[in-house]
């Protein structure tokens, strides 16, 4: 009997481990690496210290942007994102990002390839980039604090500049942040 018990177990743990035969070369894990490193030092530190030209640095001069605000399926261009971006820094201050957010113990902030997908497909490929944080900074006229979950995707081409940028989130709860803060202070 014990030994029918291990022949099921072993068929369980083996059905549920998921697909087999998936390579990662050292090569894509370090493209990996170099890519969200790269998001961290221009996106985030251009933003936070305020270094607008660090932050344009990331992407390349052929840019799509589909920015949070986009629906319709077009593209918007490297100066559009040049422009919000100014914008932001214009309106606040303070800014600092904390990856993760993806769960509960707010582990992983940067993910790339992808394991399971709608079409089946599996992926390994290590320049589209998915980014999970919480944007927070201070409106500058208020002095109210804000918080901005943020999700993006990022496709970067092989000389490590970003060509395709999608981002997601709301701006408008951060206008309801700063309008809650006034009437509360």
């Amino acid at each position: 009997m014990n030994k029918y018990i291990f022949y099921f177990l072993s068929i369980v743990f083996l059905a549920c481990s998921g697909p087999t035969g998936i390579i990662i070369s050292e090569e894509d894990k370090a493209t990996f690496e170099k890519n969200y490193k790269a998001f961290e030092k221009h996106h985030i530190g251009g933003i936070v210290s305020g270094d607008l030209d660090l932050f344009l640095e990331l992407y390349s001069d052929t840019l799509k942007w589909s920015g949070p605000n986009t629906y319709d399926g077009s593209f918007q261009t490297k100066d559009d994102l040049a422009t919000a971006a100014k914008r932001y820094l214009e309106i606040f201050e303070n800014f600092s990002f904390e990856s993760g957010g993806v769960n509960s113990v707010n582990d992983g902030g940067f993910w790339g390839g992808n394991l399971y997908s709608d079409n089946g497909e599996i992926n390994t490929e290590p320049n589209g980039l998915r980014i999970y944080g919480i944007w927070n900074a201070t409106h500058i006229e208020s002095g109210a604090p804000v918080k901005l979950k943020f999700y993006a995707i990022q496709q970067f081409n092989e000389a490590g500049k970003v060509v395709l940028l999608n981002e997601w989130f709301d701006p408008s709860s951060m206008e309801n942040q700063i309008q809650a803060f006034v009437e509360n202070n």
